[in-house]
């Protein structure tokens, strides 16, 4: 009983932050950032973050880029999977650099807060909207508000301009 007991404290450490319910979008914000603040250049799986609206957009974008790629030939193909960057860190990679994550402003169930950072020597700014859902703050869409990198990833999503 006592192995079971340790096994189980072990695996609650090691489940990953994303498995948690956010009480409040900061927190929810805070967590997405975490592994890039200590030294992981990725963010394991992003999913569990999303809203049910963003994670059908994602969705929806699958199966128009799986078409698109049915029907062009193989180097049409790459560029309609274009959209596969981070949106929370506005790239592929990451070495984030003085990383400040605002305070929310929450009316009701929705959230947004800005996030700044440099990433290498990119600086950034983007503001994150949140929704609650039933199981927490859920990441509901990001936007990039930096010098000459404009974009909105639900706009991304829904009219894909690499597809």
């Amino acid at each position: 009983m006592r192995f079971f007991r340790v096994f189980a404290f072990l695996a609650a450490l090691v489940l990953p932050a994303s498995a948690n319910a956010y009480d409040d979008p900061k927190s929810l914000v805070t967590a997405i950032y975490a592994p890039y603040l200590s030294g992981q250049p990725q963010q394991d799986d992003l999913n569990p973050f999303y809203s049910t609206r963003l994670k059908q957009l994602f969705a929806d974008h699958a199966g128009q880029v799986t078409a698109a790629q049915m029907v062009a030939s193989s180097g049409q193909a790459e560029a309609a999977a274009g959209i596969g960057f981070n949106p929370f860190i506005d790239a592929d990679n990451a070495l984030l650099l003085d990383l400040v994550v605002g305070e929310p402003a929450i009316i009701g169930e929705q959230a947004l807060l800005t996030v700044s950072f440099h990433n290498f020597d990119h600086p950034s700014l983007l503001a994150v909207s949140m929704v609650k859902e039933a199981d927490g703050w859920k990441v509901d869409d990001v936007s990039s508000m930096g010098a000459g990198e404009h974009w909105m990833l639900s706009w991304l999503l829904q009219y894909d301009p690499w597809n």
